[in-house]
Formats: structure tokens, sequence, C-alpha cells
């Protein structure tokens, strides 16, 4: 085998796992901000559900 064909196929394995990681990396960045958009939300309404639901205070 010719050396410069070794070397470019190890060029070519290593960028496609270079690209494999980005797109991970991405993908994984996506789901930590849907996540906090969710748990923004879902907080959210879960303090302006309690907040109508707590028992009132009443002035005795």
């Amino acid at each position: 085998m010719n050396s410069t064909y070794v070397a470019q196929l190890v060029h070519e394995e290593r960028a496609g796992r270079l690209r494999a990681e980005a797109d991970a990396d991405r993908l994984a960045r996506i789901a930590r901000r849907a996540a906090r958009r969710a748990a923004k939300r879902s907080a959210g309404r879960r303090s302006t559900w309690a907040i109508r639901h707590l028992p009132r205070r009443h002035a005795v």
C-alpha cells in the first residue's frame, strides 16, 4: 500500500470521527436547551397553579 493512500485513509477516518463528535455535541446542546425551556415553562405553570389553588388566608 502506498503511504500517501494510507495517510489519506487515516485523515478521512479522523475527519469522520470529528464530524460525528461535532454532531453529537450539537444534538446534546439542543436537547439541553429544550429541557431548560420545558423546565422553565413547567415551573411557571406549577407556580401559577399553586398560587391559584393554595388556601387563602382570611382576616380573623
